[in-house]
C-alpha cells in the first residue's frame, strides 16, 4: 500500500516529508505554483492557504483526499471536491494560539511605544472562534475587557454579543472572522468605509484573519485622515501581490506570519497527517513532538522590582518573540523593484525564522509578585516559579 501512495504538498508544509514519508511517496512543490500538470499522478494533495484548490487545478487527475495545514478553508472549492466524491481535511484550531500571541505582543508592543498601559481598556473581538477565544482570556490576564461581535455564535445561543458599531467603539478593535462572499454573515469587506467611522481616533486595529475582510482603500482613507491609532496588519488583500501604501501606513506590518509559531505549523500537519491516516485505515506512527526542536529560549528570569507586570510581561514577550524584528524584515522589501516583492513577500513567509509559543518557556519571578505570575499564565506561559 505505501508504494502506492503518491503524495503532492506544498513545500511550506513543516515535517511534510517526515509525517506523510511515513505513508506514500511525497513530492514537495512551491504553494503557488502547484499545477494540474503536478497532481496528474497523485493520489493525495497537501497544501497551505496560498494554494488555490478548486475544478481547474484537480479535474481529470486521481486525486481523492485534499488536506489543508491551515486553519481557514476560503482557498478550497468545498463544492466542487463534494461532487467528485474527493475527502478533505483541514486544521482548525491548530495555529489559533500562535495568532492570539502575536496579537498579545502586537499589543504588549504598541503600548510600550506610547508609554500606556492595556489594563483597563475594552478589546473589541469581532469574531469569537478557536482565536477569539484565546485572545480574550489573554487578554483578561492583561486587566482589558472584552467585548464581543459573532452573528453565528450569537444566533446558536453560544455568546451574549454587542452589535458590530459598539463592539468597533472600542479602545481596541481585534478581527478574528473567516472570509465569507455570502451567506447570513457575509464578512468580504465587512471593514469599510462606513464601518471605519465607528471606530475612535485612538483606536488601536488590528487584522490577523484574512486581508479581504477590510476594504485596503478605506482603512488607508482612515490612516491618513488620522480616524484611527496605531494599525498592525498580518494580511492583506490580493497576497502577496500588496499595497505598499498601505504598509507604509501601517504601526507593524507583516507578511501573513502570525500563526507562524513552529508548534501551531506541526500542529496543523499532525492534524491532516492523522487525517489521513484515518482515511487510509493505518494508524498514525509519526510523532510531531520527536520532531520539534527545543526552545530557543527554554528560561527566563526577572528579578528586577522595578517594572510593573504589565511591564515586565512586555519584556518577556519581546525576549520570545521580536515582532518588530517581523516588521522591520518586511520594510526591506521596500528596497527591491516592485515587481520583486511578491516573490521576496513569499520567501518571508517560507524562510520565517523558528518562533516557539510562550508555553514552551519557563518563567521564574520573585516571590512577592504574585499578581505578574498570575499575568503570565493567563498569557499561556507554564512552568511558572517563584523565587524567594
Amino acid at each position: 500500500m505505501t508504494k502506492q501512495i503518491r503524495i503532492v504538498a506544498g513545500e511550506s508544509i513543516p515535517y511534510v516529508k517526515e509525517a506523510f514519508g511515513t505513508l506514500g511517496t511525497v513530492r514537495c512543490v512551491p504553494g503557488r505554483k502547484i499545477s494540474s500538470a503536478d497532481v496528474k499522478d497523485a493520489n493525495i494533495l497537501l497544501v497551505r492557504s496560498i494554494t488555490k484548490v478548486n475544478e481547474t487545478l484537480l479535474r481529470g487527475t486521481p486525486i481523492e483526499f485534499v488536506g489543508s495545514a491551515s486553519a481557514g478553508v476560503d482557498h478550497i472549492d468545498a463544492a466542487y471536491l463534494k461532487t467528485q466524491g474527493i475527502s478533505s481535511a483541514s486544521a482548525p484550531g491548530s495555529n489559533a494560539n500562535s495568532v492570539a500571541e502575536y496579537v498579545m505582543a502586537s499589543l504588549l508592543t504598541i503600548a510600550q511605544q506610547q508609554g500606556s498601559s492595556l489594563s483597563g481598556k475594552t478589546i473589541g473581538l469581532v469574531g469569537h472562534g478557536h482565536i477569539g477565544k484565546l485572545v480574550k482570556k489573554k487578554a483578561e490576564a492583561l486587566g482589558m475587557h472584552p467585548v464581543l461581535n459573532d452573528p453565528p455564535l450569537a444566533d446558536a445561543g453560544q455568546i451574549n454579543q454587542s452589535t458590530l458599531k459598539e463592539t468597533l467603539g472600542c479602545d481596541v478593535v481585534t478581527l478574528h472572522i473567516p472570509l465569507n462572499t455570502d451567506g447570513l454573515y457575509p464578512t468580504y469587506h465587512l471593514l469599510n468605509e462606513q464601518s471605519f467611522t465607528n471606530l475612535k481616533p485612538s483606536t488601536i486595529f488590528i487584522n490577523a484573519a484574512r486581508g479581504e475582510v477590510v476594504h485596503t482603500r478605506a482603512l488607508l482613507n482612515a490612516i491618513q485622515k488620522k480616524r484611527i491609532g496605531p494599525v498592525v496588519l498580518d494580511v492583506w488583500e490580493h497576497e502577496p501581490n500588496i499595497n505598499w501604501d498601505l504598509f507604509n501606513a501601517v504601526t507593524i506590518g507583516t507578511p501573513h506570519i502570525a500563526g507562524h509559531s513552529l508548534d501551531g505549523k506541526a500542529n496543523g500537519t499532525n492534524m491532516i497527517y492523522e487525517a489521513l491516516c484515518k482515511h487510509l485505515g493505518v494508524e498514525p506512527i509519526w510523532d510531531p513532538a520527536q520532531s520539534l526542536p527545543p526552545s530557543t529560549v527554554p528560561s527566563i528570569r526577572i528579578d528586577t522590582h522595578k517594572t510593573s507586570d504589565e511591564e515586565a510581561a512586555g519584556e518577556i514577550v519581546g525576549r520570545i518573540y521580536d515582532l518588530e524584528a517581523d516588521h522591520r524584515r518586511m520594510k526591506e522589501l521596500l528596497n527591491a523593484p516592485l515587481e520583486k516583492r511578491p516573490t521576496l513577500f513569499d520567501g518571508l513567509r517560507q524562510n520565517y525564522p523558528v518562533r516557539r509559543e510562550f508555553g514552551r518557556t519557563s518563567v521564574s519571578v520573585p516571590q512577592n509578585r504574585r499578581s505578574l505570575s498570575q499575568m503570565l499564565d493567563g498569557l499561556g506561559f507554564s512552568g511558572i516559579s517563584l523565587e524567594t
